[in-house]
C-alpha cells in the first residue's frame, strides 16, 4: 500500500519559513545599510575639506574655494558654519569672509522642500574690495568673462534662501589712496528666489547702507563715481555722505542686468577738480582755468538707478566758487553710466550768474543766460560737447562785440548783451559781414567769436604795453579793419 503524501507536504511550509527568513535579514541589512549611509552623509560633508569640494563642483563658473573651518551638518538642523572663506585661486586676498553662518533648516527639511535652505543668519561678514589701476576689482575677478561675443544671462538657482546678514562692514582698497575706507557696521536683509522667467534672483529689502560716512578717495572713485561721475579721478575729497537702498533686484548670474534704486546723500562734500571738471573749463569760451576745487550743494539728494546695465543719476548739483563771499557757479549733472564699459552720457547744464565782472566782456556778455553741455566718453576720460546753446549764445554775444567795436552798440555786459533775443531774430544791418562761401553759420560764428577772443588779449597785451612805455594805448586792432571795409582807392591818382 502507497505511504500517504503527508511528509512532502509537511517540507513545504518549512522552507518557506527560511526563505522568509532570508529575506527578513537581507531587507533589515537593506535597512541598516540605508540607516547607517543616512546618519554617513550629515558625517560626510561635515567635514570641510569635503564640503568645499561639493561647493566647487556646484558653483563651476568660481574662480575660487569656499573654505571652512569649522562645519556642523545635521538631518533635522540647525547647520553650522564658521570661518568660511572665498579665495581666489591667483592667490589674492579672499574678498570675502564670514564669521559664521546658522541655518535654521536641516539636511532633511532642504531635501523635502526641494531645496529650501531656509533662513541663514550670517554673522562677521567681511568683503574687502580691492582695484586696480584699470578700476577692476578682485571681485569682478572672481567671476571671469565667458570667450564670448554674448552677453550673461539669468541663470536658474537649485536653492533659495531667506539672508540676515548682521553688522556686515566693507573695506575698499585703491592705488589712487594711501588709506583703506572702512564702513560702518550694517544689518541686510534678501532673499533667493526663483522667477517667472525660469531664472533666479536676489532681492534686496530698503536700507541705509551708510549713515554719514567719510567721504574718501577709495569709496569716491572707486564706487560712488557710478552714481556722481564728477567724483571720478578727483584729486582730493573730503566730507561726509549718505548712502541709501530703496530696492534691487539682482539675477543670479548677471547682476548688471538688474534693477534698484536708491538716494545718495551729500552733507558737507569738497573735492579737487577731477577730468570732468577741467575738460568743461577748458573747453568753455575764454579757455577759464579749473577752480581748485569744488562743493556739492549741502544736504543734497542725489537720486540714482540701475537699469539696462547702466546708472542713473539726477538731482547732482556741485558749486564752483567765484570771487566774493557766498558766490559760485552751480553746474547740474543728469545721465547715465554704463556699468560693462563706464561710458558716459552725461547732460551739464551752467546757470550763468548775472553778476559777473563787466571788465571780461565776453564773460559779461554770458550773464544771466544758461549753457547746456555733452558729456561722454568714459569715466577718467570724459569728452565734452556743446550742443546748440553755447552756438546760439556765441552769436548774440558775437553781434553785441561787433556792434561795440564799429561803435554802434551799448557796451558788452549791457542791456544788449543781457536780452539779445531780438537782435538775434533780426537780419544783420547793412555792411555786416556775410558768411563766406562754404561756411556754414556756426563756423562762422566759432571764427568770429574766436577773433574776439583773440582781440580782447591782443588789447590787453598792447595796452599793458603802451602804458609800461607811457605812451597812448591804441584804440584799433585786426578784428576792426577786418569788419569794416578798406577806404575806397583814390580815382585820381
Amino acid at each position: 500500500m502507497p505511504l500517504p503524501p503527508s511528509q512532502p507536504l509537511a517540507a513545504a511550509p518549512h522552507r518557506f519559513s527560511r526563505w522568509a527568513t532570508a529575506m527578513k535579514a537581507t531587507l533589515a541589512s537593506l535597512l541598516l545599510a540605508v540607516v547607517l549611509g543616512a546618519g554617513a552623509i550629515p558625517w560626510w560633508l561635515s567635514n570641510p575639506e569635503r564640503l568645499s569640494q561639493v561647493v566647487a563642483r556646484a558653483v563651476p563658473n568660481l574662480a575660487g574655494d569656499v573654505t571652512f573651518e569649522k562645519v556642523r551638518l545635521g538631518w533635522r538642523g540647525p547647520i553650522l558654519l564658521e570661518g568660511v572663506k572665498v579665495v581666489p585661486r591667483d592667490g589674492s586676498q579672499p574678498p570675502l569672509s564670514v564669521g559664521q553662518i546658522e541655518g535654521s533648516h536641516g539636511l532633511l527639511a532642504m531635501l523635502f522642500s526641494a531645496g529650501d535652505l531656509g533662513r541663514l543668519t550670517v554673522r562677521g561678514l567681511a568683503i574687502d574690495v580691492v582695484f586696480d589701476e584699470d578700476h577692476q576689482t578682485n571681485l569682478k575677478k572672481l567671476f571671469p568673462a565667458k570667450p564670448s561675443d554674448t552677453p550673461p544671462s539669468p541663470e536658474r538657482s537649485a536653492v533659495r534662501m531667506r539672508l540676515d546678514v548682521n553688522d556686515a562692514i566693507v573695506r575698499i582698497t585703491a592705488p589712487w589712496a594711501a588709506e583703506t575706507w572702512v564702513s560702518e557696521p550694517v544689518d541686510i536683509r534678501a532673499a533667493l528666489t526663483p522667477v517667472a522667467a525660469g531664472s533666479s534672483e536676489w532681492t534686496i529689502e530698503p536700507v541705509k547702507l551708510l549713515s554719514d560716512a567719510q567721504m574718501d578717495p577709495p569709496v569716491a572713485a572707486g564706487v560712488l563715481a557710478y552714481v556722481a561721475p564728477v567724483l571720478a579721478d578727483a584729486t582730493r575729497t573730503s566730507g561726509r555722505f549718505s548712502l541709501e537702498l530703496n530696492d534691487a533686484r539682482l539675477p543670479v548670474g548677471d547682476p548688471a542686468g538688474g534693477t534698484l534704486s536708491g538716494t545718495l546723500l551729500m552733507h558737507e562734500v569738497v573735492v579737487g577738480p577731477g577730468p570732468l571738471v577741467k575738460n568743461l573749463f577748458q573747453t568753455l569760451p575764454g579757455n577759464l582755468p579749473p577752480p581748485p576745487s569744488i562743493r556739492f550743494a549741502d544736504e543734497s539728494h542725489v537720486a540714482f538707478a540701475l537699469a539696462d546695465r547702466r546708472v542713473r543719476h539726477e538731482g547732482l548739483e556741485f558749486g564752483v566758487p567765484l570771487p566774493g563771499p557766498g558766490r559760485r557757479l552751480d553746474i547740474h549733472s543728469s545721465g547715465t553710466v554704463g556699468l560693462d564699459d563706464n561710458s558716459l552720457d552725461l547732460k551739464l547744464v551752467l546757470p550763468i550768474p548775472s553778476d559777473l565782472r563787466q571788465d571780461r566782456p565776453l564773460l559779461a556778455a554770458l550773464a544771466g543766460k544758461t549753457i547746456s553741455v555733452g558729456v561722454g566718453g568714459r569715466l577718467g576720460e570724459p569728452k565734452v560737447v556743446f550742443d546748440g546753446s553755447i552756438g546760439q549764445m556765441a552769436g548774440e554775444v558775437a553781434r553785441d562785440l561787433l556792434d561795440q567795436i564799429r561803435g554802434g552798440g551799448p557796451a558788452p555786459g549791457g542791456p544788449a548783451a543781457a536780452d539779445t533775443s531780438t537782435a538775434a531774430k533780426e537780419p544783420p544791418a547793412a555792411g555786416a559781414a556775410a558768411t563766406p562761401q562754404g561756411q556754414s553759420g556756426s563756423e562762422v560764428v566759432a571764427d568770429i567769436v574766436g577773433d574776439v577772443i583773440d582781440e580782447i588779449a591782443r588789447r590787453r597785451q598792447a595796452r599793458q604795453a603802451a602804458e609800461d612805455a607811457g605812451e597812448q594805448p591804441p584804440r584799433r586792432g585786426r578784428l576792426r579793419d577786418r569788419i569794416r571795409p578798406a577806404p575806397p582807392a583814390d580815382v585820381g591818382n
